[in-house]
């Protein structure tokens, strides 16, 4: 049984005077902290989420492989939570692709997934209700009750995200599908009617009966879309076909619309469309995506829609929409503009991470960037401008306590620095305190952590200044089988300044340019952790930089403006 929400013409009137915007470029202010490594034991995350009341801060995760896995703050549990791989087909863009917890949740139980099933060819979209068992922490496998299972004339395109919205105290779980693939959308399932493809849907879990409810239409392959968590509104990121990415935005207040595929990509019409589109009544009704982009190389092929941060950990975040690109790597914040537009922006987060399948929202509003081909998981985050030049930051582990050492240049109205320690990266305490020398030189400090425990740590560095103000440094971390290589960020250098993060001591910094001819070397002697190195004279254009130690290398291309 279907039902249709439609308006006759454009759903908010006010968008039409919303879709233009500015494109703006500036320093890195984003970073991403990494809060689950590879060698933590995740095979293809593609999604996060966490359960509604749930104070004990897990994370659960999806795999694209068929599992969902719980992350307790301090481990990647060995047991999945769910494990359903014998029902998901798990080929090219399908698999598992999401889940979403009912909003009572902790008195129900419930819990929603959406995957490829591969009892047919092109594997249907399947939503399915579970429940959790006894165990918190794992799933009843039996419970299922199969809520759609929608055929598919083609693998690609499925969509791919669950998320609740709660309308006059009805739970309504929303999830987008793709137009079930191909080119041009062959069959026109984007605008038909009779075809839950190309649609946004809902269905009201708690009916006697529940019935899958078309909401919105004409779309390609919405893969990653949200809620803003404040407002209702709805944030639709639409993978584009060869030639535009596009963002889409209709308020907490609409009630369904047209997002014109096939009839148009993007913001251009699509002189492909079959016949039977109509296109001449599509382009009547539809709706422009509030900011769209080329599909190429540089600017990105698969666009990935994330949240609006509604977070209290960075402030300066509030109320940007983020997203990202699976190729590109490129991360843009959108929020709307004085004049009533809409401002995009470009950020380059350090370090950088590739294939991000998802920016993901937990319970608090914090946001996460998932690397699918990186089998890890990034907190983002908001580095702090610190009031000196921190150079160096180190920890090793001695029998009874961790040393710590660090290196800071240029201290001016620095009253001291406060150690701070974590066993799940989040949730910081301080464990000791050393008074800044405060003399604008360059100057080493080092701090003892007494501990017996031989677990994962992270720590970091609060910064207080003589005004009664403070910053934080980057987080470094030690034990348990955390980073054992190198990372090095920006990729986009524009101060001469390289900083590096080792999980093992490294001795050699080679830079080649992109012929292979040596511009710069530099003896590291054995340093590890984070440091910075100091990159001077080398001309605008890509190079190519090495570092070396006993236990590996690690070559990142770099470009410097």
């Amino acid at each position: 049984m279907l039902r249709e929400f439609y308006p006759s013409r454009v759903i908010c009137p006010f968008l039409l005077i919303l879709l233009s915007f500015t494109l703006s470029y500036s320093q890195p202010d984003i970073g991403y902290m990494e809060l689950i490594e590879s060698t933590d034991g995740l095979s293809q995350p593609i999604e996060l989420s966490s359960a509604p009341g749930d104070v004990s801060g897990r994370l659960f995760i999806v795999q694209k492989t068929g599992e969902i896995r719980i992350w307790d703050g301090g481990a990647v549990l060995p047991t999945p939570f769910l494990n359903i791989n014998v029902l998901v087909q798990d080929v090219g863009e399908q698999g598992l692709l999401s889940m979403a917890f009912h909003p009572q949740y902790a008195t129900n139980g419930f819990f929603y997934v959406y995957y490829n099933d591969n009892t047919e060819p092109n594997g249907n979209i399947t939503v399915a209700r579970y429940q959790v068992s006894l165990d918190p922490n794992i799933a009843n496998q039996s419970s299922a009750t199969i809520l759609a299972s929608i055929p598919k004339p083609f693998e690609n395109h499925n969509g791919g995200h669950l998320q609740f919205r709660v309308e006059g105290g009805v739970p309504y779980l929303y999830f987008a599908t793709g137009d079930g693939g191909n080119g041009n959308d062959p069959f026109n399932n984007a605008q038909d009617p009779a075809s839950l493809l190309g649609k946004m849907l809902r269905i009201n879990v708690d009916a006697p009966s529940p019935v899958v409810e078309i909401w919105g239409r004409g779309l390609r392959n919405p893969f990653r879309w949200s809620f803003d968590r404040s407002t209702g509104d709805m944030w639709i990121a639409d993978v584009g076909q060869g030639t535009r990415e596009e963002i889409n935005f209709l308020s907490g207040a609409s009630t369904g619309a047209n997002f014109g595929w096939p009839c148009r990509e993007g913001k251009l019409p699509n002189g492909a469309a079959p016949s039977a589109g109509d296109c001449d009544t599509v382009a009547a009704v539809a709706i422009d995506p509030i900011f769209d982009y080329p599909t190429g190389n540089d600017s990105g092929r698969s666009v990935i829609g994330g949240y609006v941060y509604r977070g209290a950990a960075f402030p300066s975040l509030q109320g940007y929409y983020l997203f990202t690109d699976y190729f590109s790597n490129r991360l843009l914040l959108i929020q709307p503009s004085s004049g009533g537009g809409w401002s995009v922006v470009e950020k380059t987060p350090t370090p950088a991470v590739s294939n991000i399948a998802s920016i993901s929202e937990d319970g608090s509003g914090e946001l996460y960037a998932i690397s699918l081909t990186g089998n890890a998981v990034y907190r983002i985050t908001v580095p702090a401008v610190m009031p000196l030049l921190l150079t160096k930051f180190s920890v090793k582990p001695y029998a009874g306590y961790n040393e710590l050492l660090w290196t800071a240049e240029s201290e001016h109205d620095i009253e001291k620095f406060i150690v701070e320690y974590s066993k799940d990266g989040t949730n910081f305490m301080a464990v000791g305190n050393v008074t800044s020398l405060n003399d604008g030189n360059t100057n080493n400090y080092s701090f003892r952590h007494l501990t017996n425990q031989f677990e994962k740590a992270y720590y970091r560095l609060r910064i207080n200044e003589m005004n009664n103000t403070h910053s934080y440094s980057a987080v470094i971390t030690i034990g348990g089988t955390r980073m054992s290589g190198v990372k090095m960020y920006p990729t986009i250098v524009r101060n001469a300044q390289l900083n590096i993060v080792a999980g093992y001591p490294v001795d050699k910094l080679r830079i080649t340019s992109m012929g292979g001819q040596e511009v710069l070397a530099k003896d590291l002697n054995g340093a590890e952790g984070f440091f910075m190195v100091s990159i001077p004279g080398l001309q605008k254009g890509f190079y190519v930089v090495s570092v070396q130690g006993k236990d590996g290398q690690t070559v990142q291309k770099i470009l410097v403006e």
